[in-house]
């Protein structure tokens, strides 16, 4: 089967090469200096670190505006004073401490980032200023802010995860640029993201609001804000299409 994405029915039993990639390290480490002039100076932010093979990372991007001023929103309310810590789950090299570091310039950031080991590798040689995990010692402490941005619809224990994530948060836990569905039960999707240069395929939710919802509560946190996010997920034959929203909950 051909397109970049396709509903699974059959959801986390279909095999697939997943997200420990060489192609999405190289990819990483080929747009992280473009990422990064981007980011820097006094031009808008709306600047995404996945763009298609063959194009630029540009600043001017208004749905990626938006999803950088709310990340921006959420550091303002998790900063206390000058200091603050964050944990990046599914961080790769670090793209989210370079936006912080933008965002609130006169706030020092603790940066912890959780991913695949080949991606924590890459973290530490591009941003040697950050803590890169490869396994989950980093939950054996607190952090004002965790943060998980297109990644935990890869989660296949998706509330267990939850409950992992907010128990590490003090107490802020933001859940960024998930896939929503309001009218079916959670359901699976494969994507095939060729296009960005990543030669591989990975399972990932499109999560029923309802049931993110009594599984956050469940693990003991609150929804402070709920935000839009700019992208849509439409699988051929799936139940409906996935809306893209952000959650910041509060421990």
């Amino acid at each position: 089967m051909s397109g970049e994405w396709e509903f699974v029915p059959e959801g986390w039993e279909r095999s697939t090469r997943g997200w420990d990639a060489p192609s999405i390290v190289s990819a990483y480490r080929r747009r992280w200096p473009e990422f990064a002039e981007a980011v820097a100076g006094t031009e808008p932010l709306g600047v995404a670190h996945e763009v298609p093979e063959g194009r630029h990372v540009v600043n001017h991007d208004p749905g990626w505006h938006n999803v950088v001023m709310t990340f921006g929103y959420v550091l303002s309310r998790a900063a206390r004073g000058t200091t603050m810590s964050l944990l990046d789950w599914g961080g790769g090299p670090g793209h989210y401490a370079l936006l912080a570091r933008a965002l609130l310039p006169e706030v020092d950031v603790d940066y912890h980032s959780r991913d695949l080991a080949s991606l924590a590798a890459l973290g530490r040689e591009l941003l040697p200023w950050g803590t890169f995990h490869a396994d989950d010692r980093c939950f054996d402490r607190t952090y004002e802010l965790v943060l998980a941005s297109e990644s935990l619809q890869y989660a296949r224990d998706l509330p267990g995860k939850l409950v992992q994530l907010g128990s590490s948060a003090a107490p802020w836990l933001f859940v960024a640029q998930l896939p929503i569905a309001r009218e079916s039960p959670s359901f699976v999707v494969l994507q095939r993201p060729d296009s960005y240069g990543y030669d591989t395929e990975y399972l990932g939710w499109v999560v029923n609001r309802d049931e993110l919802l009594r599984a956050a509560s469940d693990a003991g946190l609150t929804l402070e804000r709920e935000f839009l996010a700019p992208g849509i997920i439409d699988a051929p034959g799936a139940p409906e299409p996935g809306h893209l929203h952000s959650f910041l909950f509060r421990r």
